[in-house]
């Protein structure tokens, strides 16, 4: 069964020409399934994750299409409404946890906001729920990191506390827009790891945004390439690395490093 559904969804920006960042864009997401949307720099991934947030700033505009999420089309939506929704139905997985992050203000802090925003609990349920999402992602000693600024942690850390916010209030579908291109390698495995035993946890869908079609392979289930603001292609994950039909897919596979059976890089 779907969660989201988008049909036909165009995204342009008027600067003096029109930019069709995205152009006639479909695709489909199920219940608890991680949904890859790959493609280079420009190709119109992230206005398309900021599409369905409807978060496009100007001169950006959605001019035509739908996104409905669990039978409803968040187009459709007063501003009041999509503003609840974020963050409690559908949460964002941001690229740079150091952008994402108010440098100013305590990582509890941030996390407690979430909670301010959208339940009624006393200040004391919301600190130690804070804590208790710190823990369930992982970071240790997880009270006194509470009290950190954004500063005083790793880039690793850093993502973590954006993946406990984007966890708190256990949304349907989590959108990772490239969540481990700032990360070390070693760092990249424990994050992905972490998302996925998140979304077994949670049983949310994830919209999975990256470059990286060989990632895209091994953790989702199906996958739709984007070149020019269109989807080129779309299909089984394995299967479409296997066998790609575009183009572009395959001129994005033959970029991918290749390796002997001994493992050396050829």
């Amino acid at each position: 069964m779907s969660l989201l559904e988008v049909k036909n969804l165009s995204t342009y920006f008027y600067t003096d020409e029109v930019v069709k960042a995205v152009d006639d864009v479909s695709f489909e997401i199920e219940k608890g399934e991680i949904f890859g949307l790959v493609g280079e720099s420009g190709s119109g991934k992230s206005v398309t994750s900021m599409s369905v947030l409807n978060l496009v700033k100007k001169p950006g505009k959605i001019v035509s299409g739908e996104i409905i999420l669990d039978g409803q089309n968040l187009l459709e939506l007063a501003d009041d409404d999509i503003r609840k929704l974020r963050g409690k139905d559908i949460s964002m997985v941001f690229q740079d946890p150091m952008t994402a992050l108010n440098p100013v203000m305590k990582i509890g802090a941030q996390i407690d906001e979430i909670f301010k925003e959208h339940t009624d609990l006393s200040k004391a349920e919301i600190k130690a729920k804070s804590i208790a999402l710190l823990e369930k992602v992982k970071i240790p000693e997880a009270a006194d990191r509470y009290n950190s600024y954004p500063f005083e942690l790793s880039g690793g850390l850093r993502q973590r506390v954006i993946i406990a916010m984007a966890i708190a209030l256990e949304p349907k579908l989590i959108i990772a827009d490239e969540p481990t291109t700032a990360l070390d390698v070693t760092i990249q495995k424990e994050i992905i790891d972490l998302l996925l035993e998140l979304k077994n946890d949670l049983n949310s869908s994830i919209l999975f945004i990256t470059h990286d079609l060989a990632l895209v392979a091994k953790i989702a289930t199906n996958v739709a390439v984007m070149f020019g603001g269109k989807i080129v292609e779309t299909g089984d994950a394995k299967e479409l690395i296997k066998n790609p039909q575009h183009k572009y897919t395959k001129a994005l596979i033959a970029c991918l490093p290749q390796f002997t059976k001994k493992g050396e890089r050829l």
